[in-house]
């Protein structure tokens, strides 16, 4: 996995935000779990949940 630093972080999830794609990425991981195509576990979905609530 790749590793960046706090300001990477921010920035790129600033970007990801701004340009909407956060939400549709958020938002198609959430479907694929809900449709049975990724298995997860219930705290990751609860997690996607309240990311994509923020996001919207």
């Amino acid at each position: 996995m790749v590793q960046f630093t706090e300001e990477e972080k921010e920035l790129l999830i600033s970007l990801l935000v701004s340009t909407n794609f956060a939400k549709e990425l958020v938002a198609n991981e959430i479907n694929d779990m809900e449709m049975g195509e990724k298995k997860l576990e219930s705290s990751t979905y609860k997690k996607l949940i309240q990311i994509y609530d923020k996001v919207i």
